[in-house]
């Protein structure tokens, strides 16, 4: 063997050694727990993420059976989702707390809204709330006189809001002095319960406990308008939807059957 191929060979091993100890026991160990980090981490955040979808859904399905408490004792008839008028500010939540919980008084308003957060709330709401927080909205009527009153085949939604604007063209005059009269949709009204939208989620700093604002959504837009193309982050890209029947769906957009009400589970409207 001569000096030159001595030397290869020398050359040879000790590239195959240096790759053999290319990695210390150290290194396959940080390697290792950076790995099991990692799985960690992306478990913990779908799984999480979950959990909440899971709670909220347990939020607006106790929603429900406190809305057709709420029928029960009223003519059948479903709550406003808003009235705003001279004598009366009322929002939907307010109407349903007597029939959220066994013991739930109708007193203290600031204490009522404390104690209903937990139900009114979605977990996974970012929203930074100028109050206490309130996740949800109704399916917003849009209180046209064509699409009034509301039937089977009103192409709108079953959340009414009366206010001085709505209220006159609808009612008339003399109707802004008697709040505890004005009409709602009734269950019997909805000729498919099962695909008709009550409640669901809609994020927005000013939805807060008790409060007139936001108390209904127009369709997915708005609801999606929030996040500003980052929705794949809230319920990996879907909401929770509450129909009539009581039943709660987490459907993504087009599983609704409109992106901006007039159709689908947006409208009293059968098969639209």
């Amino acid at each position: 063997m001569t000096f030159h191929n001595l030397s290869e060979k020398r050359g040879s091993l000790a590239c195959r050694k240096r790759r053999r100890h290319g990695f210390s026991r150290v290194d396959l160990l940080a390697s290792a727990l950076l790995v099991i980090l990692l799985s960690f981490w992306l478990g913990w955040t779908r799984l999480g993420e979950r959990g909440r979808i899971a709670r909220c859904a347990g939020n607006l399905a106790m929603l429900g059976r406190a809305t057709q408490g709420y029928a029960n004792e009223h003519e059948n008839m479903l709550p406003a989702a808003d009235i705003w008028l001279q004598k009366a500010s009322i929002s939907w939540d307010s109407k349903l707390f007597p029939y959220v919980e066994p013991g739930l008084a109708k007193t203290d308003n600031d204490q009522l809204f404390a104690k209903g957060e937990k139900f009114f709330f979605c977990p996974s709401d970012p929203a930074p709330h100028n109050g206490i927080p309130r996740s949800y909205a109704m399916a917003a009527n849009d209180m046209s006189p064509e699409n009034w009153p509301p039937g089977p085949k009103s192409a709108t939604g079953v959340g009414l809001w009366w206010d001085g604007s709505s209220t006159p063209p609808l009612l008339g005059e003399d109707a802004k002095n008697h709040p505890e009269t004005l009409p709602g949709v009734k269950l019997s009204d909805l000729p498919s319960p099962a695909d008709t939208l009550v409640l669901t989620e809609s994020l927005d700093s000013q939805n807060v406990m008790g409060s007139i604002n936001q108390t209904v959504v127009w369709g997915v837009v708005q609801q999606e308008s929030y996040f500003k193309g980052q929705i794949t982050d809230f319920h990996h890209g879907r909401f929770n939807y509450l129909m009539a029947d009581g039943h709660v769906e987490l459907l993504s957009a087009l599983q609704t059957g409109s992106l901006d009400r007039g159709a689908g589970i947006w409208t009293i409207k059968k098969m639209d």
